[in-house]
C-alpha cells in the first residue's frame, strides 16, 4: 500500500526549544574502577598520543566480564538472552572471514563463542540500524541497506528457541535465500511494542515502510509512503497506535497517528500530529517512549553538534516541551578545541550520543546511552529534572587490530575528520582526510539492561558482557 502524505495542512508543529541544564553530574567511581582522566566523556589528545587510551581504556563502577572481538561490529547490534548478533557493514561481506550476522554465545560469558553466521541477504547486505530483536517474540530482524539507504531484503530469525543457532522464518524452501520486498529507502528499522508490525525508515526521500510481521514466515508490506523529507529512527507507542520519527535536519521529532497501520486499514494513512525541533543538535537519532509518574514521555538523542540526549514531555502531544538535555562535559560548547584536537583523525563521529536504551519503560530508573568515542555511559534518571551519571565504560583503541576488523563501521569509515561536529566550527586541527588513527572506539548501539549486567557492542572491541560494580545498579 502506498501512500504520499505532505507535512502541510494536517500537523501542528510545537516551537523549537531547547530549555533546561544540560549539565549531568560525573559519575563517583568505586574501588577497582580506571577513570578518565580529562572531561568527562573525553579522551584527551594526551593520551592517545601516548598510547594509554589504547591499554585497557577506562571504566567506572563497571566491569568487563566477557569479550568477542572478532571481525569487529557494524554500528547496531542486538542481544537475546546470552547471546548477541553484531551488525554488518555492506563491505564485510567481500572482505571478511565470517560473512554476515555473527553470532556469539556469551553463555560462558569469560569465554564467549561464536556459534553462527547468518547469511540471508538481509543480513549480508550492511544492516545498518535495522538489527533489532522483539525481546517477548524472541524474533531477530533487519532489512539489507546497502550504502546507507535501500531495502530489498528483510529477514527474520527465531531466537527464543536457541538464540546462539537461530533459524530462518522466511526462507524460501529451506535455504539462506528470501524472497525481495517492496521497502524504498531503509536505514532504520524496528518492531511495534506488540511485535505484530516492524517499521522501516529511509534517510532520503522521507520513507516509511510497515511490515506485517504477523506470520513471520510470510511477512508482507501492509504501508508504505512517502511523508516528509528525511527520517532517521524512531519509537513506537505501547498500542501501536503513534510512531515518533527522528528527524535529520532540524534536529527534533514529528509525532505521527499510526492507527491505520496499527488496525490494519484498507487504505491506511500516517496522519502528523505534531511536531518538535531544536538548535542545538543535529541529525535526531531515534527515539523512545516511556512514562514516569504516569506521563508520557521521550528520549531523544542527536547523532551530530553535541546535541546529547533530550527528555521529553508529550502528555499533551500536540505541544510537546523539552523537559531537560543531557550532555557530557566534552559535549558543552566551550569545549569544542579540545574536541577538535581529540578527534580530529578518528573517522566522522565525535563524542556524539547515539542509541540508548531504558532499563524499563515505566518509571525507569536509568538510561544507558553509546556515546561513540565516550563509551558507554549509563545515567540515573529517577529524577527527570536531575539526571547523574553513575557508570560509564569506553573500551581501549584497537589501532593494532586494525586488520583484523572487517566488519568494523569505524575501520571501514574514509573520513578522518569529525563531520559530526562541524556546526560547532570543528573539521578536525587541520581537516584530515585519511585511514582513520583508531585511538578510541566508537560505541553507538544500544546497551541492553539484563538484571546488574549489561550487554553492548562497539565497532573495534566487539560484543562486551559488563556488569555493575560499587553498587552502582541496580538502583531502588
Amino acid at each position: 500500500m502506498l501512500a504520499v502524505v505532505p507535512l502541510t495542512g494536517l500537523p501542528v508543529s510545537a516551537s523549537a526549544a531547547g530549555s533546561g541544564d544540560s549539565d549531568v553530574a560525573r559519575a563517583v567511581c568505586g574501588p577497582g574502577s580506571a577513570p578518565e582522566t580529562g572531561l568527562q566523556g573525553q579522551v584527551p589528545l594526551a593520551d592517545r598520543r601516548s598510547g594509554r587510551s589504547q591499554q585497557g581504556g577506562y571504566h567506572c563502577n563497571l566491569d568487563l566480564l566477557g569479550q568477542f572481538q572478532g571481525q569487529g561490529q557494524a554500528t547496531i547490534g542486538a542481544s537475546y538472552g546470552h547471546c548477541q548478533y553484531l551488525g554488518t557493514v555492506v563491505t564485510s561481506t567481500l572482505l571478511a572471514k565470517h560473512r554476515g550476522v555473527n553470532v556469539v554465545d556469551f553463555s560462558d560469558p569469560a569465554n564467549p563463542k561464536l556459534t553462527a553466521s547468518l547469511a540471508s541477504p538481509a543480513m549480508l547486505g550492511g544492516t545498518w540500524e535495522t538489527l533489532k530483536v522483539h525481546q517477548e517474540r524472541g524474533l531477530l530482524a533487519a532489512v539489507s541497506v546497502g550504502a546507507g539507504n535501500g531495502g530489498i531484503f528483510f529477514s527474520v530469525y527465531d531466537v527464543k528457541t536457541d538464540c546462539a543457532r537461530p533459524r530462518l522464518l522466511n526462507s524460501v524452501a529451506g535455504t539462506d535465500l528470501t524472497l525481495p520486498m517492496f521497502i524504498p529507502g531503509g536505514h532504520e528499522g524496528g518492531w511495534a511494542p506488540d511485535g505484530r508490525t516492524y517499521w522501516v525508515t529511509g534517510v532520503v526521500g522521507g520513507t516509511i515502510t510497515a511490515i506485517d510481521v504477523v506470520n513471520p514466515a510470510r511477512p508482507r508490506v501492509v504501508y508504505s509512503g512517502v511523508v516528509g523529507l528525511t527520517h532517521h529512527g524512531f519509537g513506537v507507542s505501547n498500542d501501536g497506535n503513534r510512531i515518533y520519527v527522528a528527524s535529520i535536519a532540524p534536529a527534533g521529532i514529528t509525532v505521527f497517528d499510526s492507527s491505520d497501520i496499527q488496525r490494519r486499514a484498507l487504505f491506511p494513512m500516517l496522519r502528523q500530529v505534531s511536531s518538535l525541533s531544536w538548535t542545538d543538535g543535529l541529525i535526531s537519532q531515534h527515539v523512545i517512549p516511556f512514562t514516569s509518574g504516569g506521563r508520557p514521555h521521550l528520549v531523544v538523542e542527536d547523532e551530530f553538534a553535541s546535541g546529547g540526549v533530550r527528555i521529553v514531555d508529550i502528555a499533551d502531544e500536540r505541544a510537546p516541551r523539552i523537559v531537560r538535555r543531557l550532555k557530557l562535559e566534552i559535549n558543552r560548547p566551550e569545549n569544542v578545541s579540545a574536541r577538535a584536537a581529540d578527534t580530529a583523525s578518528n573517522g566522522i563521529f565525535g563524542y556524539e550520543a547515539h542509541y540508548c536504551s531504558l532499563d524499563r519503560p515505566t518509571d525507569p530508573t536509568a538510561l544507558a546511552c553509546g556515546w561513540t568515542q565516550s563509551g558507554i555511559r549509563v545515567f540515573d534518571v529517577r529524577d527527570l529534572n536531575r539526571p547523574k551519571e553513575i557508570a560509564y565504560f569506553n573500551p581501549p583503541g584497537q589501532a593494532a587490530r586494525r586488520g583484523q576488523l572487517a566488519n568494523s563501521a569505524h575501520v571501514t569509515s574514509t573520513l578522518g575528520s569529525p563531520v559530526s561536529d562541524f556546526v560547532n566550527g570543528n573539521f578536525g586541527t587541520p581537516p584530515y582526510v585519511g585511514i582513520v588513527d583508531l585511538t578510541a572506539d566508537w560505541c553507538m548501539s544500544p546497551p541492553r539492561f539484563d538484571g546488574n549486567k549489561l550487554w553492548v557492542a562497539c565497532d573495534d572491541n566487539g560484543a562486551l558482557a559488563l556488569r555493575f560494580a560499587n553498587g552502582a545498579y541496580p538502583l531502588s
